[in-house]
């Protein structure tokens, strides 16, 4: 008898680098979130990856933390 197995395939969310990037920039996410004005919540949640980023996101902080977007994601 052959059993069927679930393979489930994890998808990266949120942003990678954006919890090492915003500290390196010596921001708290209060900062951040009023320099980008996405809310406070949002940026936790790409920095976790329980939110997939999107590209408005991405060009966003990428212009707050002075970052090539590249950077963010790889």
């Amino acid at each position: 008898m052959k059993v069927a197995t679930k393979v489930r395939v994890t998808r990266s969310h949120g942003i990678p680098n954006l919890r090492v990037l915003r500290q390196k920039k010596g921001l708290s996410l209060g900062q951040l979130a009023d320099l980008s004005g996405l809310r406070r919540d949002t940026i936790t949640h790409l920095e976790t990856g329980r939110e997939e980023a999107q590209p408005y996101h991405l060009r966003i902080l990428a212009r707050v933390l002075g970052v090539p977007t590249l950077d963010l994601v790889s």
